[in-house]
Parts: structure tokens; sequence; C-alpha cells
């Protein structure tokens, strides 16, 4: 069995009852002409396949390279070349990775280099999609300002860190989130994946990742962690994506976590993130305070401390709960756990100010999941 073919089956778990018809076109054989389905020959197509920069004004991270900044339509790459969604957001990765090597190919050489990358089944990220296949539920963490603080003065630093980096210039000192080891070791322990996913650039979150580690093995290396995606797995979306009419479409403007990638159906996956900016699937989403280093290690409030060490332990606790209720009930447990999210929590909040208590407007909600709006 060839390596492209065993990613097929491999990445068919991730997506779901939902997307039946996606799995079917990917296994099926090519049945299209050469040029639509092994490459592209022109920058014209490569366009095409584009969606249309951001002006800069509105695009903090403009850069002089504009092909860095190139965001594809992934419905496109996935539809004219029959890939997953994970393969075609990591063509984006590896069109990305070649541009910035040196000396960069041509766009159209790149392009094609990356598609022969993906249909080999190399995945930069590092994801499992077997593993992510089999989890009984998936939990994305972000990672700076959620699972770590490493952007804090140096003097605070060195009196307070978990990880310290030699640089070329001095150390990077990085906090780790009180609660991480306990709260994947509990997350193993419910059958969840884990997955790390950074708006950081690949070299600075690779390298801290090989630096961190549990269980005396780093992270990069542990099997405990189902994937590492880092900022060219961002994506943008059309809004003519996914719906027949663009009026009720979905446009992604900022540069988002696509949790689509891990599960098509978004039955098994939440994201934990403090940034929501960056994310656009918020019946999923758990927005995370911002952890930050300076303020927890320089407080000399006892309840601002004890709040930030109980954080991540509240998320586990909501993990736990949402586990359980999804066994009693049989059911997803992305369903299970919409009382926590960002828009779930909003709805539980209309339900206390109502006169509930909150145990009773978290079963309202799980109990009645359509009244948890669809998006903001």
């Amino acid at each position: 069995m060839s390596r492209f073919s065993l990613l097929l089956l491999l990445t068919a778990p991730l997506l779901g009852c939902a997307a039946a018809s996606s799995a079917q076109r990917t296994e099926a054989p090519p049945t299209a002409t050469a040029t639509s389905t092994t490459g592209i020959t022109s920058r014209a197509e490569l366009d095409a396949l584009t969606i249309p920069a951001l002006p800069d004004w509105v695009d903090k991270y403009a850069g002089p390279n504009e092909e860095e900044r190139r965001f594809f339509n992934i419905s496109h790459l996935m539809e004219r070349f029959q890939l997953a969604r994970v393969q075609a957001v990591e063509l984006q990765n590896h069109y990305r990775d070649l541009l910035r090597s040196q000396p960069a190919p041509a766009p159209v050489e790149a392009f094609n280099t990356a598609l022969e990358r993906v249909r080999r089944g190399e995945l930069e990220s590092r994801l499992q999609p077997e593993a992510l296949g089999k989890a009984r539920f998936i939990v994305v963490f972000d990672m700076d300002e959620t699972l770590i603080s490493q952007y804090y003065p140096a003097q605070v630093g060195e009196a307070c860190h978990d990880l310290a980096i030699p640089q070329k210039e001095g150390v990077r000192y990085v906090k780790l989130v009180p609660g991480w080891q306990q709260a994947f070791e509990r997350i193993q322990a419910l059958g969840g994946a884990i997955v790390l996913f950074s708006a950081n650039v690949d070299a600075p979150t690779l390298e801290l990742l090989a630096n961190w580690k549990l269980g005396g093995v780093p992270l990069t290396e542990h099997p405990a962690i189902a994937g590492i995606l880092t900022n060219s797995y961002l994506v943008l979306q059309e809004k003519s994506e996914g719906v027949s009419d663009p009026k009720k479409g979905n446009p992604v403007r900022e540069p988002s976590k696509d949790l689509r990638v891990f599960d098509e159906t978004l039955r098994r996956v939440i994201i934990v993130d403090d940034n929501p900016t960056r994310l656009f699937q918020m019946r999923n989403a758990r927005i995370f305070k911002k952890f930050e280093a300076e303020s927890f290690c320089t407080t000399s409030d006892p309840a601002l401390r004890r709040a930030f060490e109980h954080a991540l332990p509240t998320v586990v606790q909501e993990l736990e709960d949402s586990v359980r209720d999804m066994d009693a009930r049989g059911v997803p447990f992305a369903e299970a756990y919409l009382p926590y999210t960002s828009l779930g929590q909003v709805t539980v909040q209309f339900l206390v100010d109502s006169g509930l208590d909150r145990a009773r407007a978290i079963e309202y909600v799980r109990r009645n999941p359509k009244v948890v709006d669809p998006r903001y």
C-alpha cells in the first residue's frame, strides 16, 4: 500500500458521517484531467485557488513577501485535487515553507511541490489521524497566553520560569500554566486526544516544545500529543464556501484556527484559547483568561494568584463533567460540552439571569442545544 493510500485510510475517521461524500471523493480514483488533479501550470491557476489578499491597512502582519500572505480557498483545494481537509491545510503550510526557503522556488513550482508532499503523506504538523479518529474527544490547546507565557520582562523571568531556552542573545524564559501536566494526563485517562495549535511561526514554537517535557519526553516526540500546528495552518474562508447563497455564508477575515482539520463534523472537538479573534467555531471554543507570567509571578494578591492556579483545573473539571454527560446520554462530546463554550456560556448566563441556578441552566442547554446561537 502506498503512503498516500495509507494517509487516506487514516484520515477517513476525521471526516465523520457528515462528510461522507467528501471522504468518498477522496478515496475514489482520479477522473479529471491531469492538470486538474496532479498540479497547476500557470500563475492564473494559482490565483484562482487563492482567496484575494486583504489590504495592508487591515492586515497587521502584512510583510514585503506577498506570497507568504497567500491563503488558499481550502474547499477549492479539496474539490479540485481530491484532498481531505487536513491535506489541503497541510498543502498551504508546505507552500509557505517552500516560499521561505533559500533559494525560493517560483510560486507555481512551490505549489506543485507542496501538492506532491501531501500526496506522499508528509504531515509536518505531526498530526496523528488514526489517534484523532479513535479518540473519544479532542482538545485543541492554544499555546501563547493559554498554556504558556514567554514574553515578559527578563528580570521577572530569571526569578520565575519553568523553561530557560538559550538564544543567540540571552535566554528565553517560559512559564507554564499551573496544572498543565495534570490536565494532559487526565485528558489521556478520559480517552481524549491533545493537539497544540500556536499562531506563532515554526522555529520558536518547535524549539520551545522540544525543551518542554512530559515524563521526560519532549512534547515534539510525546505520543500524548496528536498534532502540532503553527502559523501557516491558520485559514481564511470566503463567504461562498459551503453554502449555495453567499449571503448566508460565514466569511473568515482574520487568519483563524479551523477545528474541522481535526474533526470534520465538529462533534468531538473543542479548543481552549485566550484569543477569540482567531476562532470562528464559537460553539466549540472555550475562551480562557490570558495567562500572563508577569501578573502571576509578581502579584501579592492571593485571590488573583489562586484564580490563575485554578483556571486550567476548572477546564479539566468541565471536561470530566462533559464526558460523564456524553456517556450517560449517548450524545457527542461537543454537545455535552456546549454549556462551557463561548456561545454556550452566553445562553447559560441568559438562563441564570432568568432565575435558574447554574447547574439547572447547564442541564437545560444540554437538553436543548438549539437554544444556543449558531454564531455571533
